[in-house]
């Protein structure tokens, strides 16, 4: 075996690299893979211990390896050079301490985020002394919590003096391996950077054996050991090492080849070359080999001296088979020769030493995983599994969840069949909570359902309301409402035979909330009432003033607004009068959306605001991003659309799934779309779609639904608007929804009805006149707008107008702009038809100050075109700036420039070398060309802008 690294010249140069960058402050996260023998902990330790001016240090994975094992080792290292190099973590040293006892009283965190802050703020710490490099080596037996990690700090490390190495076989990851996860989050942060050790190519395979041997090969040999081989270096080595022990090589005129030509003398496998080597060593040094090689991928070397003494275990660290890694602790310099070894040891003396090694490391109080390991191997069963639940103990004591939840499948797959039932039942219970915490939903779930079985099958107790309460919270976790809502109803029932009215109320106030998002408010306001009393019944006054809130606004929205409202007030003033804050701003939120169901939107805000100032005084945070949400999508009906940007930005930036920011991806998607941003709005308007679609929450299905079909519209997809118009017809016939929908109802009506399909166009005007019968003003201006447009559509002008007109003086008390500014245009376009052009150009005209209030681009050039066609003066009717922008078809001076180039026939990147342009930059003004013209293509974009007469301008 030799120290030389032969090739890796690119791999090498990008180390160094990455280092430099670390050194001047810029510092990274790099995985460095490659099959097992390929060279990967020799490069890295030959490029980050060169460095002078770095503190080199490691860390090395190993299977079954505490919680963050390769991290705490690397910081062991740094400290026994710097001992006081964690004094700048302050309070959060204690916490690091959990990981190293060494630095003094523990103190254990109460959630994850504060342990992971710890661990970080030593990684500041070590910095803070100068640059460091780090190698975490061997992260393909790594622990889940660990990459967890890295995954976390990635992206920081840009501000340090800090590089990490992170090595690891390709080779061994199943498709379930944690490191595909950190490769997958890395990505997502655009933070992966990975070098990939390929095999040496012929001529590199040819140069190592001759590092090897001190001459060159010939042709054949070098030939031979590279097929042999497959070009992985260590095997080179190795099997060239073997020819060499066994005298099987010559001289020959071009180079050393081998001795015998008919029959290649090669070794067949790594085990053949590793024990052709061992042969040449002592029989102290072979026996000591295979008990380090038992002993695991580091070994304890006062424990091994202590099993087979010291003059074998001296032989092997000079031959180098075996190095020191840290003072104490060894590991074979090659993974691949520690497991020739152990392959070759003899089964009973294999077991015989895993059950010393397993009582041993139990004696010096190592992790109980690794001593769970030697059990396994030693065949006892027993005492393995009762070192795997302490196991699992430790790592839930530092939230390695996903850890725990690996753990606690290997105890269950090992547990026998029939023994201990209620304590293996307790196994699986504990498996599904951390399961759920590690993030893992299905598994959480199948594990869960295994549990509420057996609960079952002992009856309906307690026990049996607990597992239906948690399995509800992982179906919901999952998006699965229809389950979680099953399974709640059924734990309601359960905690109230067991004399439990207070936890019976409590889940059917989640069962209420459930049914009112998917627009069954029959169900959610008898589900409320009936939580009420069961609080009443257990004296719990804050689970009361919910029900009140969830009942009154069920009601709200099934038509009984007075009566609705006055029910939430209740609620609030019970609140209230026992100063029960949080319960108050929830309350407060139901008001909230009651008084915007009813389309009093200026009071919504203020409901909404008093609610988002109780969560700020009390520390209500997932009850304020609700109340935040809704105060979003009122500010957008009020047409504070600047405000809902901003607002929207900050709760989609801080929502970590596509379920916590359903509101704010639709209501900005909207805005986006109607200011004539169509990308940004589709990805928004589809994300929103597809979780309201799996949550079943049919505010937002319809709303979202509906601008979709708006902005199919606008780029001219007629198939698409149809179906997006279906969708939201036939998702509110399956609700009892009497808001959310009305205005893509409305919208949905008036595309119909101008493209033919005036069957369609009745059904809506149907839906919104059953929504009208409670006397609703924002409905009644919908149907008035419908059935205006399937007039207009009919060819009786007069009646559209005089439907439209109604419309608009419905909509006076209505503080709803923007679809003001839609049925004014509409409005105009039918006074039009009926002759009264003066009052149609009012419409316009006023339409358009609106839309230009808004930014709504798209709604201002629609306007605008329609005064052209009733041959009114642009800059009479609108101002000088509408003229202007109509002039130009809506496209900036710039689009206009892209524009008549492309009719040309230049592609993108002609078109960017013309105007000096980044191509990038020509295809985003192409997209917004093709959505203010209302065009799919290029070319129909060139015939449009033609038409318009932009070409020649």
């Amino acid at each position: 075996m030799t120290d030389g690294l032969i090739g890796r010249r690119s791999e090498r140069a990008r180390l160094q690299a990455a280092l430099a960058d670390a050194l001047a402050g810029h510092g990274s996260l790099i995985l460095l893979s490659g099959e097992a023998g390929s060279g990967k902990t020799r490069l890295a330790e030959e490029v980050l211990a060169a460095a002078p001016d770095a503190t080199f240090v490691r860390g090395v994975a190993m299977p079954g390896g505490s919680p963050f094992g390769p991290l705490t080792t690397a910081i062991r290292g740094f400290l026994r050079l710097e001992p006081g190099a964690l004094s700048a973590c302050g309070p959060l040293k204690a916490h690091l301490a959990v990981l190293l006892p060494e630095l003094g009283e523990a103190r254990a965190s109460d959630d994850r985020a504060t342990l992971y802050e710890a661990i970080r703020c030593g990684l500041i710490a070590m910095a803070g002394r100068g640059p460091v490099a780090i190698l975490l080596d061997d992260l393909q037996w790594s622990d889940a919590a660990t990459l967890e990690f890295l995954a976390m700090v990635a992206p920081t490390l840009a501000e340090l003096p800090l590089l990490v190495v992170a090595a690891y076989r390709s080779d061994e990851l199943a498709r379930s391996h944690p490191l595909r996860r950190l490769r997958h989050d890395l990505r997502r942060e655009r933070v992966l950077d990975e070098i990939a050790l390929e095999p040496l190519s012929l001529e590199e395979t040819a140069a190592l054996v001759e590092h090897v041997l001190g001459t060159a090969p010939s042709a054949r040999l070098a030939g031979t050991l590279h097929e042999r081989s497959g070009g992985v270096p260590f095997l080179v080595e190795e099997f060239t090492a073997a020819l060499r022990t066994s005298d099987r090589l010559r001289d020959a005129p071009d180079g050393t080849d081998l001795d015998l030509d008919l029959d290649v003398p090669l070794p067949q496998t790594v085990r053949d070359a590793v024990l052709v080597h061992l042969t040449e060593m002592s029989d102290g040094a072979r026996s000591a080999a295979e008990v380090a090689a038992v002993a695991g991928p580091v070994v304890d070397l006062d424990l091994l001296a202590g099993m087979e003494g010291e003059q074998g275990l001296a032989e092997l660290l000079a031959d180098r088979r075996l190095v020191e890694t840290e003072p104490g602790r060894a590991r074979f310099r090659q993974p691949l020769t520690r497991e020739a070894i152990y392959d070759d040891v003899p089964w009973l003396r294999r077991r015989t030493l895993h059950r010393r090694f397993a009582e041993a490391l139990a004696d010096r109080g190592h992790d109980p995983a690794e001593v769970a390991t030697h059990w396994l191997a030693a065949r006892d069963t027993p005492r393995a599994l009762e070192a795997l639940l302490d196991a699992i103990d430790g790592r839930v004591a530092v939230h390695a969840h996903r850890d725990a939840a690996r753990l606690g499948l290997q105890v269950l797959e090992l547990w026998p069949e029939g023994e201990r039932g209620p304590e293996r039942l307790a196994v699986v219970e504990q498996y599904a909570v951390h399961a759920e915490l590690a993030g893992d939903f299905s598994e959480a779930a199948r594990a869960q359902r295994e549990v509420v079985a057996a609960r079952r099958a002992d009856g309906a107790g307690r026990a049996l309301a607990d597992a239906e309460r948690r399995i509800a919270g992982i179906y919901a976790l999952q998006g699965d409402r229809p389950s979680a809502l099953a399974a709640r109803r059924v734990a309601a029932e359960a905690y109230a035979a067991n004399g439990l009215p207070g936890e019976a109320a409590a889940e059917r106030l989640v069962a209420a909330a459930y049914l009112q998002s998917a627009g069954r408010h029959d169900e959610a306001a008898a589900t409320a009432r009936q939580a009420g009393e069961e609080a009443i019944r257990a004296e719990r006054t804050d689970l009361r003033a919910r029900a009140m809130g969830l009942e009154g606004v069920a009601r709200a929205k099934l038509g009984a607004f007075d009566e609705g409202i006055a029910t939430i007030r209740a609620g609030l003033a019970l609140a209230l009068e026992h100063g029960l804050t949080l319960e108050a701003a929830e309350v407060y939120q139901r008001l909230g959306t009651a008084h915007e169901v009813t389309g009093d939107y200026a009071s919504a805000r203020e409901a909404l605001g008093t609610a988002i100032g109780l969560c700020e005084l009390r520390g209500g945070e997932g009850l304020e991003q609700t109340c935040l949400s809704c105060m979003a999508y009122v500010l957008r009906e009020l047409g504070d659309w600047d405000q809902v940007e901003q607002l929207c930005g900050n709760l989609i930036a801080e929502g970590e799934t596509p379920d916590a920011t359903l509101v704010a991806d639709g209501v900005l998607g909207a805005v986006l779309a109607w200011r004539g941003h169509s990308d940004e709005a589709r990805r928004l308007l589809v994300r929103c779609l597809e979780t309201a679609t799996r949550l079943d929450v049919v505010s937002m299905l319809c709303d979202s639904a509906a601008a979709l079909a708006w902005l199919a519209d606008a780029e001219g997809d007629r198939g698409r608007t149809h179906e997006l118009c279906r969708l939201v017809l036939d998702r509110w016939s399956r609700s009892q929804d009497r808001h959310y929908a009305v205005w893509g109802l409305r919208w949905s009506a008036s595309w119909l009805a101008c493209n033919g399909e005036a069957a369609d166009a009745r059904a809506c005007a149907e839906a919104l006149s059953a929504i009208a019968a409670a006397g609703h003003h924002e409905a009644l201006a919908a149907l008035a707008h419908a059935l205006g447009e399937i007039a207009l559509a009919e060819g009786d002008g007069g009646a559209a107008a005089q439907q439209l007109s109604r419309a608009v003086e419905l909509h006076e008390g209505l503080d709803i702009p923007y679809e003001r500014a839609q049925i004014l245009l509409r409005a105009g376009v039918a006074l039009a038809a009926a002759g009264e052009r003066e009052t149609a150009l009012e419409r316009l005209s006023a339409a358009h100050r609106t839309a230009g209030m808004l930014g709504a681009a798209p709604l201002a050039a629609a306007i605008a075109a329609e005064v052209v066609a009733l041959g009114a003066s642009l800059e009479d009717q609108l101002g000088r700036r509408a003229a202007a922008t109509h002039e130009q078809g809506g496209l900036s001076r710039r689009e206009l420039e892209v524009m008549r180039l492309a009719a040309s026939g230049l592609t993108n990147r002609e078109i960017a070398e013309r105007l000096v342009l980044s191509t990038r930059t020509v295809d985003m003004h192409m997209r917004n060309i093709l959505a203010k013209l209302r065009c799919r293509t290029r070319t129909e974009a060139a015939r449009r802008a033609s038409e318009l007469g932009l070409l020649n301008r």
